[in-house]
């Protein structure tokens, strides 16, 4: 993979996990519009706001998909429970 485009992909991922951690009582899956409308939220809060929220204004709605989709999975699997054993 191109080191820019990992670059990007680690950033954009970066900018999601904030959104979510800024908005820990989401109660539904944000579309990418809706991802975009919370990090310009958070960007006007904060002049000071991490330069990766403005990486994710750029991104285009599948890459932001992707991510979203990527978040969840990792949620997922870190609450997985172990299989009962009989």
């Amino acid at each position: 993979m191109d080191q820019n485009l990992q670059d990007n992909h680690v950033k954009l991922a970066t900018a999601i996990d904030y959104i979510y951690h800024a908005f820990p009582n989401l109660s539904y899956r944000p579309r990418p519009d809706d991802v975009k409308l919370l990090a310009a939220f958070l960007q006007s809060q904060n002049p000071d706001s991490p330069a990766f929220l403005g990486e994710l204004m750029k991104s285009s709605y599948d890459a932001i998909e992707i991510e979203i989709n990527k978040f969840h999975s990792r949620l997922v699997k870190q609450h997985q429970q172990l299989p009962a054993f009989s």
